[in-house]
């Protein structure tokens, strides 16, 4: 086995995450052989010693650390100034790992998940001779059209024009809601094609409004608000786990639209930024952002992860997390 580096759309990296584990044939394992660690909390120490442990009663074991390459560069970043360029100096810590990584055991995948990379990323440059990388970027335009016919007929349904074209204008490139959104309009087509009128019927910007509203609600202190509507998307058929990635990819979003403020970025150039092509999200984003410090929005995205974390190692019942993260979310907004 190997290390892989997984950076760029959330969807397509839990893709080729799913595709790596059934590779590897780790699709099942006990949970002491599976670690899900935070890249913002973690030493180098800490993962060396998980790395190089050997599995028990089992073939492998499969180590996934979230956000460590970005973590780093951020905190040097905020360390010398929002506009300073990153230096290698922010991987001072991290260079054992990377010499360590050939010599670890063979029945250890380790696999960072990441979201967007620039090359530059200085921890990305010390693991690339060590680690396979993977780009993975959102499509857009044709390739995005040609992933949403593709998905289509991996779920038993072929798409007209006219439906893609009215899906990937409500949607975007949000490929974890055109995945749902996909899997729902095939079940509504029932073995026929599916036409610009079911899309029309079953698709709307209801959820977008509704995650806006909801994370409105928790940062501005209302917390029987932001119950109320992502109780809405529960009754909908929401898992816990979608709601909060669904509030997770909006606080990223927020991130990225605040530094892009602090950088002087121009509104119109925050779509490709962003990664979305919705003017209704950019536009909903931007004034998100402008309301909130980039450390009050750090704040948030770290509790979100500690609640997405005490979901998946069993400590929270996933409906008690939410209602225990809509309160402390909304406390600070009070605050």
């Amino acid at each position: 086995m190997t290390a892989h580096v997984l950076h760029g759309d959330g969807f397509l990296v839990r893709q080729a995450l799913k595709r790596l584990q059934a590779e590897a044939g780790l699709e099942d394992l006990l949970e002491g052989n599976r670690h899900l660690l935070d890249g913002r909390q973690i030493k180098e120490g800490e993962l060396l010693a998980i790395c190089n442990a050997l599995p028990f009663m089992d073939i492998g074991r499969l180590i996934l650390v979230q956000g460590l390459l970005a973590t780093q560069v951020r905190r040097a970043g905020r360390g010398r100034g929002a506009r300073s360029a990153p230096s290698s100096s922010s991987t001072n810590g991290w260079r054992e790992l990377a010499q360590a990584v050939p010599a670890m055991p063979e029945t250890t995948l380790l696999v960072f998940l990441e979201g967007p990379l620039a090359e530059t990323n200085p921890l990305l440059r010390l693991l690339r001779p060590v680690a396979q990388v993977q780009e993975l970027n959102a499509p857009a335009g044709e390739a995005l059209a040609r992933w949403i016919r593709e998905s289509a007929q991996e779920k038993g349904a072929s798409i007209s024009p006219a439906a893609l074209a009215s899906l990937a204008d409500q949607v975007g490139n949000d490929l974890w809601t055109l995945d749902q959104e996909l899997e729902k309009l095939s079940l509504y087509a029932s073995g026929r094609g599916i036409e610009e009128r079911d899309v029309k019927e079953l698709v709307s910007q209801v959820r977008e409004a509704n995650i806006f509203a909801a994370v409105d609600a928790m940062i501005d202190g209302k917390p029987a608000l932001a119950l109320r509507l992502l109780h809405q998307l529960r009754e909908g058929g929401r898992e816990v786990s979608t709601i909060i990635a669904m509030v997770e990819r909006q606080l990223r979003l927020m991130a990225l639209a605040r530094d892009s403020l602090d950088e002087g970025l121009a509104q119109r150039e925050l779509g490709q930024r962003l990664g979305v092509t919705s003017q209704f999200v950019i536009r909903k984003t931007v004034d998100q952002a402008r309301r909130h410090s980039w450390d009050d929005i750090t704040w948030r995205y770290n509790r979100l992860l500690e609640a997405d974390l005490a979901i998946k190692r069993g400590r929270l019942e996933p409906d008690l997390a939410l209602e225990l993260l809509v309160a402390d979310q909304a406390g600070r907004g009070r605050g």
